[in-house]
């Protein structure tokens, strides 16, 4: 399997990986990395979602609610971005800005539901096993776009 997810050290455990090899189960043929994305997300939205609302703070909640749904719509973007463009280092980049967003909700400390926790750290540890799949494509792409390397002069 020329796996687009398993091949980044720790991912073999991941979400991602699994719907990976689902998908090549399933389909019969090896999934394209816009196919592993948009299932990827359908996965993490309601995971997400599952975040904000065992916080059970309204106050809390409150704060955290925008930063959750920020973060949806930075993935449905970057997901259009590859599906329509390709894997590209700013798709690779809306990638880690989501990863880095959620991962400072958790570092600010005001979130105490370990349901909560729980739901984010999973969604930071699948996004950024998405974000280093597109991350890596791009610059496999970009490497296969560069000419050809000019032959010596003869001598």
């Amino acid at each position: 399997m020329n796996s687009i997810v398993l091949k980044f050290e720790g991912a073999e455990k991941s979400t991602m990986a699994w719907i990976e090899k689902e998908l090549l189960l399933v389909e019969g043929k090896e999934p394209t990395i816009e196919r592993v994305i948009d299932a990827g997300l359908t996965y993490l939205g309601p995971v997400l979602v599952i975040g904000l609302t065992a916080i059970g703070e309204p106050a809390i909640a409150a704060v955290v609610a925008p930063v959750i749904a920020k973060a949806h719509q930075d993935l449905l973007v970057a997901s259009a971005l590859v599906t329509d463009l390709g894997p590209t280092p700013n798709a690779a980049a809306l990638f880690e800005s989501v990863q880095t967003n959620l991962s400072g909700l958790l570092t600010a400390g005001n979130i105490k539901s370990t349901k909560t926790v729980t739901a984010i750290t999973k969604a930071v540890s699948e996004i950024g096993t998405l974000g280093s799949a597109v991350k890596a494509a791009a610059a496999q792409v970009a490497a296969a776009a560069l000419p050809p390397a000019p032959l010596p002069a003869a001598a």
